[in-house]
This record gives structure tokens, sequence and C-alpha cells, in this order.
């Protein structure tokens, strides 16, 4: 009786087994997939140590307060594959513009003018795998690709940015530092945010990443280091 509830047993689970349909298989196995690292181009390689990450780090390079119209920011940015399944053909580099404010409540605010960023620029044919690819960022860009972005300041009414009376932006210096009124700061400075996608050759775009193990990687500083975001401001 045993052996035979056994054999039934062993029949049993062989057609479960076997009528399985793996499409339905909640656990998929992992697709080959590409990151991206984006550093300040001119702070020295020899930083990129597992105790210093100034080339990547928040604010490690800014815009300049003055002599705007002849600044740029050097970056560049070098693509992953870690099995070296993919090939990246195209880099897209967005830069996001946040506008800070005081509104009529006394609250702080801050908004995105560029509801997760407008394409500054685009890089064909990028450098192989690992390999770095350079490009800058200058005010004026930035001034054109938001010059007609408005802000509600008051709730209602919508008022380009750089026309906002509050906040006269003279030429020359049209991104500012924070902004201080009787002693109280109404504004913080101006403040951007890098990111990028990545075009495979295969047609596949990567542009969102797992925030723990690829934006904040924790790891030791290495070619196959990541992040997807590039902050700084302006000082």
């Amino acid at each position: 009786m045993k052996k035979y509830l056994i054999y039934s047993l062993s029949a049993v689970i062989a057609l479960l087994v076997g009528c399985r349909d793996e499409a339905l298989n909640p656990n998929k196995p992992w697709e080959p997939g590409v990151h991206a690292l984006t550093v300040f181009a001119d702070i020295p390689e020899g930083k990129l140590g597992t105790s210093d990450k100034a080339n990547f780090a928040a604010n490690g390079r800014n815009f300049p307060l003055t002599g705007q119209d002849n600044a740029k920011l050097d970056l560049k940015i070098r693509w992953v594959s870690l099995d070296n399944k993919l090939t990246v053909t195209k880099i897209v580099i967005k830069a996001d513009m946040i506008e800070s404010y005081t509104d009529p409540d006394g609250n702080p605010k801050t908004v995105s003018l560029g509801s997760g960023g407008k394409i500054v620029k685009t890089i064909e044919s990028p450098a192989a795998n690992r390999q770095w690819n350079t490009f800058s960022i200058t005010p004026n860009e930035i001034y054109n690709l938001y010059k007609d972005a408005t802000v509600k300041y008051d709730k209602v009414n919508a008022v380009k940015v750089f026309e906002n009376p509050a906040r006269p932006r003279p030429a020359g210096a049209r991104l500012q530092g924070p902004q201080v009124v009787g002693g109280r700061t109404v504004a913080n400075a101006d403040a951007f945010v890098v990111t990028w996608e990545l075009t495979t050759s295969d047609g596949l775009v990567f542009r969102v990443w797992n925030e723990e193990s690829i934006c904040l990687d924790p790891t030791p500083v290495s070619q196959a280091n990541s992040n997807c975001r590039l902050n700084f401001t302006v000082r």
C-alpha cells in the first residue's frame, strides 16, 4: 500500500511539473542591462577613490555667480554593460532646473521646471563599454532651455521665471545664488539635476534604475560604478 501511495504521489508531481506553463512563472530570469556613471570632468581621476567620491558628489562643481556668459561645466559619462551583452549607441543628457521661492503663506517651495529634465546634449555613437565621453553644459544652454518656463508664485498667475519681478535676473547672470531679503533667505540658489538615457543597438532604452543598487551605488569606486543623476547649483 505504501509503495502504491509513493508511486501515485510521484506521478502527480511529475504531471504537475510537466504541465507547468513557464510563461506564468513570476520569477523571470534576469535580462541584460546597462547603467552609467557621470562625473565632473575636471576633478583629477586620482580622486576617484574608495573614500573620496568628490567628482560625482552633489555640488562637486557649480556654475559661477558672475561671468556666466563665458562659463561652462565640464562633465564626462561612461556606460557599463557588466556582461558585455548590450552596446549603447546613443546617450541623451537631460538637465532639469529647480526653482526655489517662498509662497504667499511664507512656506519655502521648490518646483521642477523641466518635469524631470529637458534634453541638453545628445552623444551619438559613444565610446566603448567603460570608456569616457566628455561634454559640457553652459549657463546659456540652461537659460535657453527654460527661458519660457513659468511658475505660479502667488498660486494663481503664471509668471516667467526669468522675468519674475520679485527676483530680477540681470543679463550675464541670469542664474542666481540665494536671494536674501532683510537677512532672510526667501529663495535658495538655482539648482540643477543632470540625468541620462541610454539607447542600445537593439532599440532598448534605459532611463530608470534601481535606486539603492544603481543610483546610490554603495560599492568601492571601480570601472563598474554607477549613478543616476548629478546635482549642482550656482555659487
